[in-house]
């Protein structure tokens, strides 16, 4: 329990320190913000205005490969849902994975790790559409099986950007019905978030 303890604390301070040097988040540290609009199935909202951010994982530079990133706020009745997503394989244990690529059409967004809705582990993968970078995603859900279909779509609005930056934060934000699973790697999640927030507002 101790060790747990302390490795925690140890994951806790390299994210604020990383997010303290960058003076933004630890990971997917720029991006471009911009609003939109989702239409989607259960668990999602059937109709949403959303806020969106584009951005690369480890920040290299244009043309350079990295993990593209998609973090989508969705308002809820509950409250704030925020989906982040990132570039990772589709298979069973690939979309486990972070995978590097250089355009957007060679992407597919995943959630990496799964949440627990209604009893069941649910993964979602965002496709994009045409255009570097798109202005379309359509979000796929799948279980243990990764048969992925369709269960929602995102349409950008580029030309209406949001001048106020927002804090994605996947375990502060979503609703209580979908929980944040394995929980061993959904405390690392909390200790890392944690940190990023700190280091971000330089504590």
């Amino acid at each position: 329990m101790r060790f747990r303890r302390v490795h925690e604390d140890v994951l806790t301070t390299v994210f604020q320190l990383l997010a303290r040097v960058r003076k933004a988040r630890a990971l997917h540290p720029r991006g471009v913000q911009m609003t939109g609009e989702l239409n989607g199935t259960a668990p999602f909202p059937d109709k949403a205005a959303v806020t969106v951010r584009l951005s690369k994982g480890a920040g290299t530079g244009r043309g350079w490969p990295d993990v593209l990133g998609l973090a989508v706020r969705i308002p809820t009745e509950s409250g704030d849902w925020d989906v982040l997503l990132s570039s990772t394989g589709t298979g069973r244990l690939t979309r486990l994975l972070p995978k590097f690529v250089r355009h957007w059409r060679d992407a597919r967004l995943g959630t990496l790790a799964p949440y627990r809705y209604r009893g069941e582990l649910l993964w979602f993968m965002a496709v994009p559409g045409e255009g570097e970078p798109p202005t379309r995603f359509r979000i796929h859900a799948s279980g243990a099986d990764a048969d992925w279909h369709e269960v929602a779509s995102v349409t950008l609005r580029p030309e209406h950007p949001t001048t106020d930056p927002v804090a994605f934060d996947p375990v502060l934000n979503r609703p209580p019905e979908l929980e944040l699973a394995p929980r061993w790697l959904a405390a690392l999640r909390e200790q890392a978030y944690a940190g990023s927030r700190r280091g971000r507002q330089g504590s």
